[in-house]
């Protein structure tokens, strides 16, 4: 397994708030989904330059490749429906928490 770090931001021709906030129940839902199947370890909103949050997230995830974890954010309604651009970056875990060893081994 392979452990990677999405940072996403809101794009700047996003749609009106009502419609962000119908798709970000479908996106909290997927995500809901991916975290029950173990591919999701944390995923939450990042703060934004005035201290605010919103506008983007953070989320580390662990998937056989970076093609499955491309396409586990492909299947996000934020990204399907073009609300967040986003960057996957894989990173090797060398500091753990023992109760974490048995979620990134299997």
């Amino acid at each position: 397994m392979n452990a990677y770090a999405v940072v996403s931001h809101f794009r700047d021709d996003i749609p009106e708030q009502k419609e962000v906030m119908k798709i970000l129940k479908e996106h909290l839902k997927y995500f809901a989904k991916c975290s029950e199947e173990g591919k999701v370890l944390i995923a939450g909103p990042h703060a934004q330059e005035d201290g605010s949050f919103g506008g983007g997230g953070v989320m580390v995830l662990k998937t056989n490749s970076k093609e499955e974890a491309e396409d586990l954010m492909a299947n996000d309604p934020f990204v399907s429906k073009n609300i967040v651009d986003y960057t996957i970056y894989e990173f090797r875990v060398v500091n753990l928490r023992p109760e974490l060893k048995e979620w990134f081994e299997s």
